[in-house]
């Protein structure tokens, strides 16, 4: 029996409905619209963090630019407002709860350094504001912190994990039999960098690295060449002062392997050390040589915008960015309570999982990272060369 056509008019229109319902998803998308979500930036574009600050200002830039070129966040236009904190940690708690109290920022990504962080991250913690951490690499950053710091994440590599994972790199292709690690004598991250490199080495079968003055190290080597160790440790949070230690190293003849810290891992410094910093060994969040789609899809875009190459410090100011944009979008923000927003961010950055310049990135159950690990070297004429991919 074939059906009537007023029979045949219903099913059509019955489907018409459907697809019209199905095609309003991207009302979705704009929900938002005509409203604005404020994160803020903390970084040192002046003072110690020059080398690294001004690179991750432009890579958080271009992440709201591009964001907002997309619709923005189901409709909502992303602002980004910068503060500097001057590479000062009493300056970067202040700025910190200006960015929170008065600009009201939903989620605030930095400061540069781990030592500021150490004095701004517990300001947002009590105001219950999500951090995100782009370039601290020190220990109490995350997790086992003196301080309830549950609003506290990172997407920088810490150095707990990123040294080991270096000197380990270097045991099992070279096997070194001695080691020394230095580091400034007023630098106390470097000083638990250190730390952490002598015990790594010690776990790699290398009982005798010691920790020395670096005049002592230098003076050992200029005066008895053959004491010089297999490999030296450079621990230093300045980059500046860690090129001047591989070219002092390489001036007193040193020959043998140089491994170095997250400072390491700036072109500015790999220029400065120039050919002597040819072979110098880092562990490193990101990696240029990345073949992936999201990684060079940001390196071109970010030369296009700023006509110079970005470095890990603007790849993961860029990468923290798309992690709130992807934990806000799937957020219940109400736009008219600051403190139920923030908290809603928290539970759903908790929750990212993303491929990202980065590599693909989540977060561990502390707030900690889990992404590859890019042994790099090196090249002696102010970029890198990839020696090993650490998976997590």
């Amino acid at each position: 029996m074939k059906p009537s056509r007023v029979s045949v008019l219903a099913t059509v229109l019955a489907l018409s409905a459907t697809v019209f319902v199905t095609g309003c998803g991207s009302d979705d998308d704009e929900q938002w619209k005509d409203e604005t979500i404020t994160v803020g930036s903390l970084f040192s574009t002046t003072g110690d963090g020059v080398p690294f600050g001004p690179q991750q200002v432009k890579g958080a830039q271009l992440a709201v630019d591009e964001i907002n070129s997309d619709d923005g966040i189901n409709g909502a236009e992303l602002i980004l407002t910068q503060r500097d904190d001057a590479s000062d940690p009493a300056t970067s708690a202040k700025e910190m709860g200006t960015l929170i109290d008065q600009e009201q920022v939903i989620a605030v990504l930095g400061p540069t350094f781990s030592n500021s962080a150490a004095e701004a991250d517990p300001v947002a913690n009590q105001k219950k504001t999500p951090v995100l951490a782009v370039s601290n690499t020190g220990p109490g950053i995350v997790g086992d912190c003196d301080y309830p710091c549950d609003f506290i994440f990172r997407d920088s590599l810490g150095e707990a994990t990123a040294i080991p994972a270096n000197i380990d790199n270097l045991i099992s292709r070279e096997s070194p039999k001695t080691a020394a690690i230095i580091h400034p004598a007023d630098d106390p991250f470097g000083e638990t960098s250190a730390q952490t490199a002598r015990t790594a080495f010690r776990q790699g079968g290398i009982q005798n690295a010691a920790i020395l003055p670096p005049e002592e190290l230098f003076g050992s080597i200029r005066q008895v060449p053959k004491s010089a160790p297999d490999v030296v440790m450079i621990t230093a949070s300045s980059g500046e002062t860690g090129a001047d230690y591989i070219s002092t190293l390489r001036e007193l003849g040193y020959k043998g392997q140089i491994l170095g810290g997250n400072a390491f891992n700036s072109p500015l410094v790999a220029r400065s050390a120039g050919q002597d910093g040819e072979g110098v060994q880092s562990a490193a969040a990101w990696y240029a040589g990345n073949a992936s789609e999201e990684n060079q899809e940001f390196i071109a875009d970010y030369q296009g915008k700023y006509g110079e190459a970005p470095d890990q410090f603007a790849a993961q100011s860029y990468t923290g960015v798309k992690l709130l944009a992807e934990a806000l979008e799937d957020s219940d923000l109400t736009f008219d309570d600051i403190a139920a927003d923030r908290q809603t961010l928290k539970t759903q950055l908790e929750k990212v999982n993303e491929e990202t310049p980065l590599g693909q990135f989540s977060f561990t159950p502390d707030h900690d990272v889990i992404q590859p690990i890019w042994i790099v070297a090196m090249d002696g004429k102010g970029g890198y060369t990839l020696v090993e991919k650490v998976n997590p």
